[in-house]
């Protein structure tokens, strides 16, 4: 009977919270009839609240108790820049060449906790290995490519060049 008070089974019950407000905006420019250049920023705030309960396993004893609490916060600005030309070629009907640099973000975390290793005498043998938290991962992403348009519209050939530079 899963009615828990912890004995004989796995049961994982960790309370999150997460909080998440951002401000953006983005303006172009034009600073040419076939150059136009975007710029974006965002400000996002990231507020997560874990309460840490053990997942317990061949364990007798009454409930599960809270292990801790976790309250982690970030704030972090995000942008980009874009830059677009259109030339006028001979052998396209349409061109577009484009260049881009995003710098992106997304906030760690706390993992929820591994099972306690119990024998079945109750002994305590060990835990899980992985970590209580995480950090917030970053990457810079830099695109250059190209869209066109051909044939009257009957062919389409793009190609495009990226790079993603991630931490964490």
């Amino acid at each position: 009977q899963l009615d828990g008070k912890g004995h004989n089974y796995f049961r994982s019950i960790n309370p999150y919270e997460l909080n998440s407000y951002a401000l953006f905006g983005e303006a172009n420019y034009e600073i040419f009839k076939d150059f136009r250049l975007t710029g974006g920023l965002r400000w996002t705030k990231d507020q997560k609240h874990f309460t840490d309960i053990p997942s317990e396993l061949l364990v007798n004893g009454w409930g599960y108790p809270v292990s801790g609490v976790v309250n982690q916060q970030w704030d972090q600005f995000t942008g980009r820049c874009v830059a677009n030309w259109t030339p006028k070629v001979n052998f396209t009907d349409q061109t577009l060449v484009y260049g881009s640099y995003s710098h992106g973000y997304k906030a760690g975390g706390a993992n929820p906790p591994g099972a306690e290793r119990i024998n079945y005498g109750g002994e305590h043998i060990g835990s899980a290995t992985h970590p209580l938290t995480f950090k917030p991962e970053f990457v810079d992403a830099f695109e250059w490519g190209t869209n066109n348009t051909l044939l009257d519209g009957a062919l389409t050939l793009n190609g495009n060049l990226f790079y993603y530079n991630y931490e964490n």
